[in-house]
């Protein structure tokens, strides 16, 4: 992400109390680490349009993060970093035992190479287009499964993850992760395990996770924590 991208984001998310109501605006941070190279950051805001809401209607999401992995280049190993900030439309919908939403828009990443790769296409600052869709349904009244999808044209980038939750005694949830990243250079796979829904007051719910990820034939532990706030 440039300079101007993140002061065009801060101010954004300055301006957008008065967008919606209060209450049905989502903010949404997290991180993940590992005990290798790899490490991924975000933050996003989902902004109903007028005459909708985040469980049915049209929502304007953004989202920055950042993102660290590592791969092979012939016998050479190679760090990458990569900061992005997208924008994009969606339509969401939900009942008494699902929701989903889709969403597509545009994308800028920044990418930086150590050592530089001449091969690698998605070196340095490209703008693609965004696309994603995310869903959830009850499966039974303690149980229910978790999708998201996400895909980024001008780096073939992907993101997806697949999660079956099981209900605890004070309607928090567990349960296990299933998750694949990568693009035209690298391809992770993650499988770990999740407790979210744990309310922090104000407002908040918190939800950590831990597992391991391998990557590169290598294999690492990795732990996350999810923040999540209406407001």
């Amino acid at each position: 992400m440039n300079k101007l991208s993140g002061i065009l984001l801060a101010v954004v998310i300055a301006l957008i109390p008065g967008v919606c109501n209060a209450g049905d605006k989502l903010f949404l941070t997290g991180a993940e680490v590992t005990d290798a190279s790899a490490s991924y950051f975000y933050l996003g805001t989902s902004l109903p349009l007028p005459d909708s809401s985040l469980a049915k209607g049209y929502v304007f999401h953004l989202w920055a993060d950042y993102l660290t992995y590592s791969y092979e280049a012939g016998i050479t190993d190679v760090d990458a970093e990569v900061n992005s900030i997208s924008a994009s439309i969606g339509y969401h919908d939900s009942g008494a035992s699902f929701w989903w939403n889709t969403r597509a828009g545009l994308i800028q990443s920044n990418t930086r190479l150590s050592p530089d790769d001449p091969g690698n296409e998605s070196s340095g600052r490209q703008t693609g287009v965004k696309l994603q869709i995310e869903g959830e349904r009850q499966l039974t009244p303690d149980s229910k499964l978790n999708g998201n999808l996400a895909f980024v044209s001008r780096r073939a980038a992907y993101w997806s993850r697949l999660r079956y939750l099981m209900r605890n005694n004070d309607d928090t949830y567990h349960g296990p992760e299933f998750i694949v990243q990568g693009d035209e250079n690298y391809e992770a796979l993650q499988l770990g395990w999740v407790l979210n829904e744990l309310p922090l007051g104000g407002g908040w719910d918190i939800g950590v996770k831990g597992g391991m990820r391998l990557e590169n034939s290598d294999i690492a532990a990795y732990v996350g924590v999810e923040l999540g706030v209406l407001y």
